[in-house]
């Protein structure tokens, strides 16, 4: 069997290594593909095999990939010199990407007619979940393929769940960031208001931490914003593209969420004020900028 994973990135990198181990085990082949020569270097000096050439990969039994954005997804499997020109019937496609649903079906549909399965498995967790092998996988696409590589993605996250058929993977991550960014706007908001009369930033945090109103997005943020690091890590810009997505399916099957649409529009304020960049808990400048007060603890 061969597998070969496409697209070296922040999350990618750990994810490929891990999955590489089975090479060493001797039970699989593996190439590493990426267009970043710098990027292959690791997987090099273990005498594995790389390329920056997609086409090197298209005799591979299982093609992963984890790539930035839709765009890219659809050039390097639908494109004029994409994968499925290549692929034969019976290979199947395996991504990580976090794409939208609706370009996921897309995508899968195009697979299908020529006999390839398209998988979509979008992950969630940290860099560091990356390169232990700890992320949370949600998979979409045939159970059997899922069955079939279930050994192989337990290489790269603790907790693989089959949510369904093509696009139920990326539905769930949707709904799953679109929660988060939800949590995200609510402390980004209340946090400046509690400073503008009278309380303590520092206290106020550890409250929203610790107490009934914590979640795991305040906790692993607010002592971001106490401490005035707001640097891109998954930037405020991407955080909308996702509600975005999920606003697609919305008006779709006509469903209304107010909450998230409430959310989208603080979004968008701070899109509007520069913050497209920093990473989801700028937002709370906007609102900082707003009330003339700053949530930072003492010394920053």
């Amino acid at each position: 069997m061969k597998v070969s994973f496409i697209g070296l990135g922040v999350m990618g990198m750990g994810m490929a290594l891990n999955l590489s181990k089975g090479e060493g085990e001797g039970h699989y082949e593996f190439i590493a593909c990426d267009p970043n020569e710098q990027a292959l270097e690791q997987f090099k000096n273990k005498g594995l095999k790389t390329t920056t050439n997609i086409l090197d990969t298209t005799d591979s039994d299982y093609i992963f990939l984890c790539l930035p954005n839709l765009d890219i997804v659809k050039t390097v499997v639908l494109g004029e010199n994409g994968l499925l020109k290549h692929l034969k019937p019976g290979q199947s496609i395996v991504d990580f990407s976090t794409i939208s649903y609706l370009g996921a079906m897309e995508i899968a549909e195009a697979c299908k007619a020529d006999g390839i399965e398209f998988l979509d498995c979008p992950i969630s967790g940290q860099q560091s979940k990356s390169l232990d092998g700890t992320l949370s996988l949600m998979c979409g696409g045939s159970e059997d393929i899922f069955n079939t590589i279930k050994p192989l993605l337990d290489r790269m996250g603790s907790q693989v769940i089959y949510m369904g058929n093509n696009g139920a993977g990326q539905l769930t991550k949707m709904i799953n960031n679109c929660a988060l960014n939800i949590c995200v706007a609510s402390f980004s908001e209340l946090l400046p208001v509690g400073v503008k009369l009278g309380l303590d930033p520092e206290k106020l945090g550890d409250v929203l931490m610790t107490a009934t109103g914590s979640s795991f997005a305040s906790k692993a943020l607010i002592p971001k914003i106490l401490e005035g690091n707001f640097e891109h890590g998954f930037s405020l810009g991407r955080a909308y593209k996702d509600m975005e997505s999920m606003y697609e399916v919305l008006i779709k099957s006509e469903i209304p969420l107010p909450t998230l649409s409430g959310t989208m529009q603080s979004y968008q304020l701070a899109l509007q004020s520069g913050h497209r960049d920093d990473y989801k808990h700028a937002m709370v400048k906007f609102y900082e900028d707003m009330l003339d007060v700053r949530v930072r603890k003492e010394g920053f």
